[in-house]
């Protein structure tokens, strides 16, 4: 599977209480590790067994190295990832409050995924599924329709960007969003009737997440939900993008049964959440599978 879209170098921080406003706050502990949404999601797809690949841009800068070392360490293929010289690889410094929730402040380069090298079909070649996020508009489209020209999967991972991206849903097999995100595109209030004014405009899978009440979907004209798993949250950070990841794992295995994809997705994203450190969370597929068992 590949996965195309941004990879940053997150430096995560736990402290007891969240900043407020300006001041001095004390950290507890920190790490330093790669995140950002398609990077997340292809190492969430190698550690849950699957093969995968990530295509993005980064600077060419020693957080660009790191993220790249960081993906390899994974088990992700990175030898697509276009290198931009004379612009920062993407950055981003996380406080995690004490139940696992998280101020982020993000720095991309508004320039790097437009100089980057446009996305040909060898970068996408022999891909079981297709995912992308919205921070690369262009690098998504030209990846949904190789998706769909070659019949495979083709996931959007929809969270709150800095781009409009309606273009997008017409050409995906499967698009999940942000609740944030959903409610900024369609300006309704309640989720389900989001989900409807989406749809007179794709035929996709449509779905949305929002956090500790899980996902909802449209299954025959009724709004469904699979709450998500209860778990002793540490930290936050990343566990949507690993969501999306085991989710388009699934799917690309030919399956229709979406409800069970979206259960061993919401396990994945638990799992995720009772470790600090975001990414250094993300679960093998033996974990997710006992997890399951435990609650079955």
């Amino acid at each position: 599977m590949t996965c195309v879209g941004i990879a940053v170098q997150d430096l995560i921080f736990s402290l007891q209480t969240l900043p407020t406003g300006p001041g001095k706050y004390h950290a507890s502990t920190r790490t330093e590790v790669g995140g950002g949404v398609a990077a997340n999601a292809a190492v969430a797809v190698s550690r849950l067994g699957g093969h995968s690949r990530y295509v993005g841009a980064l600077g060419e800068d020693h957080f660009g190295e790191a993220i790249v070392r960081d993906l390899n360490a994974a088990g992700v293929d990175t030898d697509r990832v276009r290198r931009v010289n004379g612009l920062a690889s993407p950055l981003s410094s996380i406080a995690v409050g004490p139940r696992g929730e998280r101020l982020i402040v993000n720095h991309s380069d508004s320039k790097l995924f437009d100089q980057a090298r446009a996305i040909e079909d060898s970068d996408l070649e022999g891909s079981d599924a297709v995912l992308v996020d919205v921070r690369w508009p262009k690098g998504a489209e030209a990846a949904l329709k190789w998706a769909a020209g070659h019949g495979v999967p083709g996931v959007v991972d929809y969270d709150v960007g800095n781009r409009p991206c309606q273009f997008l849903l017409p050409l995906a097999s499967h698009v999940v969003f942000s609740a944030d995100a959903l409610r900024d595109l369609t300006g309704a209030a309640k989720l389900d009737d989001g989900l409807r004014i989406v749809g007179e405009g794709t035929s996709a899978w449509l779905g949305v997440t929002e956090g500790e009440e899980g996902t909802y979907w449209m299954e025959d004209h009724a709004f469904m939900q699979q709450p998500a798993f209860e778990v002793p949250a540490v930290d936050t950070t990343g566990a949507g993008d690993v969501y999306h990841g085991a989710l388009a794992l699934i799917l690309s295995q030919g399956t229709d049964d979406i409800r069970n994809a979206i259960k061993f997705a919401s396990a994945a994203a638990a799992i995720t959440c009772t470790i600090f450190g975001g990414r250094n969370g993300i679960p093998t597929g033996d974990e997710v599978h006992a997890f399951l068992a435990e609650r079955s």
